[in-house]
């Protein structure tokens, strides 16, 4: 199988926008949460990131869901607006052939369609994603949590097939000024014909690709923030007592 069966796996995190800040604190708190339980097995370790398998009795399904560590050498920010921006997506993400916002909710919460191209005989794959920017002030990590909803003004192309998220949580965390640490735990169901084992293979892969995607991204296309974006981060570096101009803890802060 090609290369872009992988990234149609990837293509519900591509460009995630925003979140909201009306969201409700349980389902956030639940959503970011997923998988903290210690119930993932080792799968391996690829170009520097970790991969996790969700464990099977825990999973209770025949697809996996997977958890992914590891640090993108580009600035936080740089990283978060280029995952908000829609506009050119298409540039960076392979076989990508459309995305679009279907209602802008803010700077942290849209909803999102995508299509992408899949190899012959495989149908393009549609998603359609709720996205939302949460700050867990808990863990110190800003979120970027993505899940399939139904929308009546979602495009319908014929020969193509609705994946499905049941959650993506990507959070971010500075490491210094252009490095990032970055959890990804997720979901996804291309539903279709595409056997469990095939689509757990994948899952071991794809999202190394994708996020080093997004690192070369984030450093060819080192945008401002957004104010509302730039308001959360700001909030994060707060609470890990870090300098918002030299991203260094403050020595208030140094022991």
């Amino acid at each position: 199988m090609k290369n872009n069966f992988k990234l149609l796996l990837s293509l519900y995190t591509l460009l995630v926008v925003g979140l909201s800040p009306f969201a409700l604190a349980d389902s956030v708190h639940q959503s970011t949460n997923i998988g903290d339980d210690g119930k993932w097995e080792k799968s391996r370790i690829r170009r520097g990131f970790t991969i996790y398998v969700r464990d099977r009795e825990a999973a209770k399904s025949d697809i996996l869901p997977i958890k992914v560590e590891g640090i993108i050498n580009a600035p936080i920010a740089s990283i978060m607006e280029n995952l908000r921006t829609v506009e050119g997506s298409e540039d960076w993400t392979p076989d990508l052939l459309k995305k679009t916002t279907l209602k802008d909710l803010g700077p942290r919460e849209a909803i999102t369609y995508s299509l992408t191209d899949m190899s012959w005989p495989v149908y393009d794959r549609t998603l359609i994603l709720h996205n939302k920017l949460h700050l867990d002030k808990e863990r110190k990590l800003l979120f970027v949590l993505s899940k399939t909803v139904p929308h009546k003004k979602a495009p319908q192309p014929e020969r193509t097939i609705e994946a499905f998220v049941g959650y993506s949580n990507m959070g971010f965390r500075p490491v210094s000024r252009n490095k990032t640490y970055v959890e990804l735990t997720a979901f996804i169901d291309p539903r279709g014909s595409i056997p469990s084992w095939l689509i757990n293979f994948y899952q071991t892969s794809w999202p190394v690709d994708f996020l080093e995607a997004v690192e070369k991204r984030a450093n060819e296309h080192n945008n401002p923030l957004r104010p509302g974006l730039q308001t959360m981060l700001d909030e994060l570096l707060s609470l890990m007592k870090w300098d918002a101009e030299t991203y260094t803890p403050l020595a208030s802060a140094r022991p």
